[in-house]
């Protein structure tokens, strides 16, 4: 299963580059095309790693808590912080629409926190590559097992709630 932490690899190098984009796009802020630039790098940030990456890395990450000479604070604090860092990019996300929609600037604090975002966010890549070395020394074929079944079962748990979520939405033969 080398695939999966070779494809959580690709996807840190993806989120560092739009990390180094946001942090670009915030030193040179003049107008509403920067907003509408931070917008896009935030909504990728807010699909793609928040419904694939973190919750693979989640499963990992738990699995690598069952083996021995582990430093569980390390692995905790890094789970822990997924959700932190989720609802930091929708704060976010929600603030920039908002300067958007009012065509103005953002203040100085959302520069800030923006600028915070973006180091917790390459600090938290950083911290998770040593994770993953720990992960491909440690893991054997049992662990594999046992990652991929976690992550079956939650892909058909993502599936059925939409499945559900679609079938309790009105349709329009509904409304007739």
């Amino acid at each position: 299963m080398q695939y999966l932490l070779d494809q959580l690899e690709q996807d840190h190098h993806r989120i560092l580059q739009m990390m180094y984009s946001l942090s670009n796009e915030l030193n040179h802020y003049s107008n509403g095309d920067n907003c509408t630039k931070i917008l896009n790098i935030l909504n990728y940030i807010r699909v793609y790693p928040e419904i694939w990456h973190h919750p693979t890395e989640d499963v990992l990450f738990n699995q690598l808590l069952s083996k021995p000479s582990i430093s569980f604070k390390a692995v905790n604090e890094l789970l822990k912080e997924h959700p932190h860092l989720e609802a930091l990019s929708v704060e976010l996300s929600g603030i920039y629409q908002e300067c958007q929609s009012l065509e103005s600037p953002p203040s100085h604090q959302t520069l800030q926190l923006s600028r915070h975002y973006c180091a917790k966010q390459i600090s938290h890549i950083r911290a998770e590559r040593n994770i993953f070395d720990a992960i491909k020394q440690r893991f054997n074929e049992s662990d594999w097992h046992t990652v991929n079944e976690q992550l079956r079962a939650n892909a058909n748990r993502n599936t059925a709630n939409n499945v559900t979520a679609v079938s309790l939405s009105p349709t329009s033969n509904d409304a007739q």
